[in-house]
């Protein structure tokens, strides 16, 4: 079974930029204590993107996550505070 590796990109309005990661640094704990976490950082590029870079054990428990309520809580924070959709990349090593 192939470690399940995961890039999110939110791209928030300028002025929602800190409440955005505030929030998202909070639910970071969270997260990285649900089954099968290997890591869940996030990351500030340049232009103001905030990118999460995440390792889960299998595609199955990433997919379980997906439907916990630090996600929930996440979705629910974000609504109407990004320039663009959620990009969420889901990768596995291609060897």
């Amino acid at each position: 079974m192939k470690t399940c590796t995961v890039v999110a990109t939110f791209t928030p309005n300028p002025a929602n930029l800190i409440e955005v990661k505030e929030l998202l640094l909070d639910v970071a704990k969270d997260v990285r204590l649900e089954l099968g976490c290997l890591y869940y950082d996030l990351y500030e590029e340049v232009s103001g993107k905030l990118i999460f870079i995440e390792a889960w054990e299998s595609r199955d428990l990433w997919q379980i996550h997906n439907d916990a309520p630090t996600v929930a809580r996440i979705r629910e924070f974000i609504d109407g505070r990004l320039s663009e959709p959620v990009m969420v990349q889901e990768m596995y090593t291609a060897n």
